[in-house]
């Protein structure tokens, strides 16, 4: 048996090894999900490991790969195939998640409670994502003033940025309080003009000891304040404060270009900012192919580094059976300690359905497809060269994490060139995410569903889907740098069409299983995409 058969051979023990400790693990999860949280320490050590080496071998693989190519403007091509490649599986698989969800239909006839109390969860989730963007608060106490019939005004709050729209109100009774309160928004464009009333005042009963409603801050407030009517003098306090809204498209483009570039190199390496660590690197790599001799010492060092780390991978594989067993047990134990796992599978079997049957189809047809066409590889074949990094990515829920066992598989049992997993590989895990463009359609338009079950005026056209469609495919390319990227980027979608965004609290419960679904897809998307690049190198075209 030669050294090629001994690799294949231990190829194939491993990826055996892995499914087993996948499938043992979600049973173990399911039988003693207390004892299966256990191993959250041997989970965390395996992604640690992983992630300790990504930066480094981003950095040195992009390096060495444009260092490989001897002239930096040979990259143009590949590059173009590249990008071409990424948007137009996304498009691909929004268009497949639009077409999956509005045949199943998860949302019609959904129960009206369990969507009330969606919504009441998603507005405390909405607001802990929300909290990043910098609110600003004002308060006032209502026991200030002597008489009830005196009303109080807060201080003028002046407004700088336009995607303030919003003010979270909290009214809290004291026990001695036995009247109702009322607080409404005011608001004005200047300081000349009269300050006008922002909607219906809000009555805060005694019933209940605290009360939380959000106002909405008309279009071309510069000012405002609030108006509170105490019922029982001294005894209620009201506090107050502005929530950014949303990001819009706009900031999704902005995001996108300052993505690229980074102020801080060290602080994107501890961030694991990969994208502008891979534009420094192009351009550095670059630059070395330009000096000649006189960098021959710097670019043998990047090609040693890039061989050393990649055996460092090797090595590390040795031991993902364990790492993936002891993080997939500790997530679904914990799942099914809190009883999510089994029982959510059922509450929400049709919404999971439509999003595994969408992801599905990407997996199985889109991307298949696509290989055999440009590359005419045996799709089925590529799948078990690939499968160890795409059950990685299902295990870690991390396209990042899993980009060292990505490269390791691309390029020694897939055969996909060197300079095509060093560049590709990198830049697709940071941009490329076909699973969840199509995740995010597909949920967006099962709430939309949902929400015509509470508020049967509310009508999902045509065009609001064409909008959800150009909306994911956006987000999912451009919000990577966004903190909480897989919440904001649904608040973003949702925000286009029109829907309450605390709706997303439909989605949370499963989220998180689902998230592991999607990654697997971007992993094996980003795979595809660097064996049909790979054709465009000059040497793939000789």
């Amino acid at each position: 048996m030669n050294s090629d058969e001994k690799q294949n051979n231990h190829s194939h023990r491993l990826t055996i090894a892995i499914v087993v400790a996948i499938v043992a693990a979600i049973g173990l999860a399911i039988v003693a999900p207390r004892f299966a949280m256990g191993f959250e320490v041997g989970g965390q050590v395996f992604l640690r490991l992983l992630q300790m080496v990504v930066v480094p071998l981003v950095m040195a693989s992009v390096m060495s790969g444009i260092i490989g190519l001897g002239d930096v403007r040979k990259l143009g091509r590949p590059g173009a195939a590249a990008v071409s490649y990424y948007l137009c599986t996304t498009v691909f698989a929004v268009i497949t998640g639009l077409i999956v969800v509005n045949i199943i239909n998860p949302g019609v006839g959904i129960d009206k409670k369990l969507v009330e109390d969606a919504r009441k969860e998603g507005a405390r989730e909405v607001k802990r994502a929300q909290s990043g963007h910098g609110p600003h608060g004002f308060r006032f106490d209502g026991g200030i003033r002597t008489y009830a019939t005196t009303a109080v005004v807060s201080d003028t709050l002046e407004l700088h940025d336009a995607d303030e729209s919003k003010v979270r109100i909290r009214v809290v009774h004291s026990p001695s309080a036995d009247q109702a309160a009322r607080v409404w928004l005011e608001h004005r464009a200047d300081e000349e003009e009269e300050w006008a009333r922002a909607g219906d005042p809000f009555t805060a009963e005694t019933e209940n000891a605290e009360h939380s409603f959000t106002a909405t801050v008309p279009e071309g407030a510069k000012e405002i304040r609030l108006h509170f009517e105490p019922g029982s003098p001294g005894s209620t306090v009201v506090a107050a404060e502005l929530e950014a809204g949303p990001p819009t498209i706009g900031d999704i483009f902005k995001n996108l270009v300052l993505m690229l570039f980074t102020d801080n190199l060290l602080g994107s390496m501890v961030g694991i900012n990969l994208l502008p660590l891979i534009v420094f690197s192009i351009v550095f790599a670059g630059m070395l192919t330009t000096m000649g001799a006189k960098a021959q010492v710097i670019s043998d060092l990047v090609i040693g580094i890039n061989d050393a780390l990649l055996n460092f991978i090797l090595l590390l594989m040795k031991l993902a059976p364990i790492g993936i067993f002891c993080l997939v047990a500790a997530r679904f134990g914990k799942a099914q300690a809190d009883g999510q796992f089994l029982k959510l599978l059922q509450v929400q079997f049709y919404y999971m359905t439509t999003v595994l049957s969408g992801l599905g189809l990407h997996v199985v047809i889109t991307l298949p497809l696509l290989l055999w066409i440009f590359t005419r590889r045996n799709p089925i074949k590529f799948v078990v060269q690939m499968s160890q990094a795409v059950l990685t990515a299902f295990s870690t829920a991390s396209s990042t994490a899993t980009l060292p066992v990505t490269m390791e598989c691309a390029e020694r049992k897939a055969g996909v060139s060197k300079r095509s997993t060093e560049f590709v590989l990198p830049l697709g895990a940071t941009i490329n995410m076909d699973g969840t463009a199509l995740y995010e359609a597909a949920a967006a338009i099962f709430i939309a569903q949902s929400y015509a079950v509470i508020n049967p005026d509310f009508q999902l056209t045509l065009m609001a889907q064409a909008t959800i469609a150009v909306t994911a495919t956006l987000a999912a390319i451009g919000a990577a740098g966004i903190p909480e990227a897989g919440l904001v980027t649904m608040l973003i979608v949702l925000n286009a069409v029109g829907l309450p965004i605390e709706m997303i609290g439909l989605i949370l419960p499963v989220d998180w299983l689902l998230d592991r679904f999607r990654t697997a897809v971007n992993n094996f998307g980003d795979s595809v995409g660097a064996a049909i690049v790979d054709q465009t190198f000059p040497e793939a075209a000789a």
